[in-house]
């Protein structure tokens, strides 16, 4: 699927909440890796997405399995492969091994360049837990991204989140051109959350993420999203993507 962003840059679902961004400079991020046991990713891409070298870095939003249960297997198959994630659960991840170089844990507020992208850590109104031998233990805080790109382009990845007045504080900052948000609710924000977040940050493009991975899970759809949408005046571009398919 084809639309006017900036030469050389790409965003891809791979299901659920999982995408992978390329930058004009070829930098290479894959956002809350779930890929082994999710059932929408895209199975021919399998290789491209977990061979070592496939990205410079993995951004996490918090470590609930469906948007963590690859990162640490990424991280042991490739030594130059990088972590960005929140202060917490980077230390966790070190505790399992992975080397003290390939974990960058920042804090929420923060800003960090990495490869020529100005990438900022904020807030995200949900919980933040890891399942360790059937015990569901608090890790961290949910966070979303905002990657700035030395072309000016800039994508908000919310993480998993409910609508919050933050998001105001974004659009007043960052300016974002394409934003990346859940849509399914119940775990998330749906449509009626949705479309209200994109009132507050005015996007060009939207992407909706976490929907329809599992039958029976609640019933967000882009087409719910783009109903909602309908009440306010903006003029931004709802993607619709289905898994493995790009906006370029």
């Amino acid at each position: 699927m084809k639309s006017h962003l900036p030469d050389g840059i790409r965003v891809r679902w791979l299901g659920h909440a999982t995408f992978d961004i390329t930058g004009p400079a070829g930098q290479k991020f894959l956002i809350d890796p779930f890929v082994v046991s999710n059932p929408k990713f895209p199975r021919e891409l399998g290789a491209e997405v977990t061979s070592p070298g496939a990205y410079h870095c993995l951004l996490v939003t918090h470590p609930h399995y469906d948007h963590f249960e690859d990162v640490l297997p990424l991280l042991e198959d490739d030594s130059e492969l990088k972590v960005i994630t929140q202060f917490d659960i980077g230390a966790w991840l070190e505790t399992q091994g992975v080397a003290k170089s390939q974990v960058i844990g920042m804090n929420t507020g923060g800003t960090l360049p990495f490869m020529d992208v100005r990438i900022t850590m904020v807030n995200a109104v949900h919980t933040s837990s890891l399942n360790e031998k059937g015990l569901q233990k608090a890790l961290g805080f949910p966070i979303g991204y905002v990657l700035r790109f030395s072309n000016g382009f800039t994508i908000y990845n919310t993480g998993d989140t409910a609508v919050t007045m933050d998001m105001k504080i974004v659009h007043d900052l960052y300016q974002p051109n394409l934003v990346i948000l859940p849509i399914g609710d119940f775990y998330t924000m749906g449509a009626e959350q949705a479309a209200y977040a994109l009132n507050l940050l005015k996007p060009q493009f939207a992407i909706g993420g976490h929907w329809g991975t599992w039958d029976g899970m609640p019933p967000g759809t882009p087409e719910a999203l783009e109903k909602e949408l309908a009440r306010y005046k903006i003029n931004t571009q709802l993607i619709k993507l289905k898994p493995g398919e790009s906006l370029t």
